[in-house]
């Protein structure tokens, strides 16, 4: 299979061309960026997150009418075709903020009858790479050159792993995120922290980190990525028993998954004494 297979495919096609347009918008980085901030006064917005949801909402609503939005910014409308977009205009806003190039638009599209991803699709314009994935149809990191199926990590060995994370912007959850970290480090290789959710799924995905773990993402932070690791191969889940979600989203190759989810499992309890 190549991936003009499924890229041909409405779903994937709208996804990808609209993340293309916004993408091209989003390396003219200006100079001066106006900036506002949400939670707290590290968590912080730019015009250009703003702009890069106007434009993603406004191809959906001329050309997907029907489909449903939910965005990072703001953006809300229902669904009256039972399909939804989940939108991340720029993951890893900092990262964008300071002209780091880890930053990405992630869009992912869910049926909301089973709350199930049917197409992901996360972006990076400064790194030149793209992730696309649609349900049953595999993963594909997609550069200038080449379009490769990708696939998770074959390590077995939490000790041998290399493993990302992100931290909130509350101080009292950056306190609790730094305890579980005691706990993470000394089981593993090593750790990473890119700023950016989407984009360490990705990398989770395409084996280049075996794993990530983050207490706080919302749904437009995971949505692409989460159906991106699944479809190369990895598991997707909370901790004890749960779902993804904001308890706890870990994403690993399958053969560490289990030790990982064991580690947070022990990390959460005891923190908890």
């Amino acid at each position: 299979m190549t991936f003009s297979d499924f890229s041909n495919n409405p779903d994937v096609s709208f996804a990808i061309e609209t993340a293309q347009l916004v993408g091209k918008v989003l390396l003219e980085r200006p100079d001066t960026l106006e900036i506002s901030t949400k939670s707290t006064k590290t968590d912080v917005v730019t015009h250009m997150d703003k702009l890069a949801e106007q434009m993603i909402v406004q191809r959906i609503e001329e050309l997907r009418p029907l489909d449903g939005i939910l965005a990072e910014e703001g953006a809300s409308k229902e669904s009256l075709s039972g399909l939804q977009w989940v939108i991340d205009p720029i993951d890893g806003t900092v990262n964008y903020l300071y002209d780091l190039p880890f930053w990405c638009i992630s869009i992912a599209l869910i049926q909301l009858e089973t709350s199930e991803p049917l197409v992901g699709v996360v972006l990076a314009p400064a790194l030149g790479e793209m992730y696309v994935a649609s349900i049953g149809f595999g993963s594909w990191r997609v550069t200038t050159h080449s379009a490769i199926r990708i696939n998770t990590s074959d390590t077995v060995e939490l000790s041998q792993s290399l493993m990302g994370t992100g931290f909130g912007y509350a101080v009292q959850q950056r306190k609790q995120q730094a305890a579980v970290l005691n706990y993470v480090l000394p089981s593993v290789r090593d750790i990473r922290r890119m700023g950016s959710c989407a984009i360490d799924l990705c990398e989770v995905a395409s084996g280049r980190l075996d794993g990530f773990y983050e207490k706080g993402v919302n749904h437009w932070d995971y949505a692409a990525g989460a159906l991106i690791v699944r479809e190369a191969g990895g598991i997707v889940s909370g901790i004890q028993g749960k779902p993804e979600g904001t308890d706890m989203l870990l994403a690993c190759a399958p053969g560490i998954h289990q030790q990982m989810n064991g580690l947070l499992e022990t990390a959460t309890r005891e923190l908890r004494q």
